[in-house]
């Protein structure tokens, strides 16, 4: 399942306001000023789009387990990369471009922009794993998730 984000200026202003942010009235800004967030803002966007997009995982327990898995890969840093496989973003996608798709439809550059990796990270978790507790325990065991 392929998910479509949008975002209303109400939700981006909510996120903003969370994340420290100045407010817009562009759609499109928020994220784009994002290239510059801390892990704390990177966080934020996540709880967000795991309230509005993933609403079964809305529990505290759900988010620890994300931010446990995302804090052992990147420490919640868009501009992680993987010297060794190339991997990149919080969710340390491999390879890289497999989060381009989603950068597109946020128009930003998903290389250092978080939104795009976050909404892509969720949407792997999901895809792949079900939940976050669930790839947390596969990261557990070794080898990624």
């Amino acid at each position: 399942m392929v998910r479509t984000f949008r975002l209303s200026c109400a939700s981006i202003a909510l996120v903003l306001a969370l994340s420290g942010c100045a407010s817009s009235t562009s759609e499109a800004k928020p994220t784009l000023q994002a290239a510059n967030n801390t892990p704390a803002q990177n966080k934020e966007i996540a709880r967000y789009l795991i309230r509005t997009e993933y609403s079964q995982w809305d529990s505290e327990q759900q988010f620890q387990c994300l931010d446990k898995l995302w804090q052992a890969e990147s420490h919640w840093n868009h501009r992680a990369r993987n010297k060794r496989t190339g991997a990149c973003g919080i969710p340390q996608s491999y390879p890289c471009n497999k989060m381009r798709d989603s950068g597109k439809a946020y128009g930003v550059d998903y290389r250092t922009n978080p939104w795009p990796q976050i909404a892509w990270g969720l949407q792997y978790v999901e895809k792949r794993y079900g939940t976050p507790c669930a790839a947390w325990k596969r990261f557990q065991r070794g080898g990624g998730y």
